[in-house]
């Protein structure tokens, strides 16, 4: 009976100090879906009081969500520009400020000629190309650039399916297309197991076809002396949080 006593006042105390944190609301780009869960281990161990939680859309969304009274204290886009719209809306706290650089891969869940580049996709045999929307999503638009800047989009843009945001563009990738522009990251998923071997399944996009893929963060000026969400912007930049992205594949600045 002192067992069990003792076994539910552990329970109950344990719950109340997962009440006891605070939650940071953090409203993430598509392409850190992989790499949150270690993120926000890593904080809570560094900050036991405090813990993160995310949500995850295209940059372009989020920032729409954010300018019409979304609740996320900070934004981690997958570049500077969407970030630089809360600013200069005058819904940011501070400047933007960048946290990692992402890379694009090509990928496809069968085994394609990469020697040829980008001009593997003429090839007939490849129907479908997923590309993450180039209007919302920073890797879309980058897909976009590297397809115009190789000489290929004029040949292949009849290919092209558009997804919402990059978590799509790898799910069209897995289930129905021929291919796909992806984010580096995704290499670390337990779906991508089979597929990991370079060369074979996914090339790194040559990095000088398109715009470096520089990835900022702005807390929002409702939530800047939140002494939690101060945290969880020093972690982004701690060694760290850069020692995870650089795990997932991304540079840091």
């Amino acid at each position: 009976m002192k067992k069990l006593g003792s076994a539910v006042a552990m329970v109950v105390l344990c719950l109340g100090m997962a009440l006891a944190q605070e939650t940071v609301s953090v409203a993430a780009a598509a392409n850190i879906s992989s790499v949150a869960p270690d993120l926000a281990v890593a904080f809570a161990a560094k900050y036991p009081g405090y813990r993160a939680q995310f949500t995850f859309a295209s940059s372009g969304t989020l920032v729409t969500q954010i300018l019409n009274g979304s609740p996320a204290q900070i934004f981690l886009s997958a570049d500077l520009g969407f970030a630089q719209k809360v600013v200069t809306a005058g819904d940011a706290a501070g400047p933007v400020r960048t946290y990692a650089y992402g890379s694009l891969i090509l990928l496809s869940t069968h085994r394609l000629d990469f020697s040829k580049g980008l001009a593997v996709l003429e090839d007939p045999a490849i129907a479908r190309i997923a590309v993450a929307d180039p209007e919302t999503a920073p890797y879309g638009k980058a897909a976009m650039q590297a397809l115009g800047a190789s000489g290929t989009l004029d040949r292949v843009k009849s290919k092209i399916v558009t997804a919402q945001d990059i978590t799509q563009a790898l799910q069209f990738t897995l289930t129905g297309a021929d291919a796909g522009f992806v984010n580096k990251s995704v290499l670390n998923s337990a779906a991508l197991k089979p597929y990991v071997e370079e060369g074979e399944y996914w090339t790194a996009v040559d990095p000088s076809l398109y715009s470096p893929i520089a990835q900022g963060f702005v807390v929002t000026k409702s939530a800047a002396a939140d002494p939690a969400v101060r945290a969880f912007s020093d972690f982004l930049l701690s060694p760290e949080a850069g020692a995870i992205f650089a795990r997932f594949g991304y540079g840091r600045p």
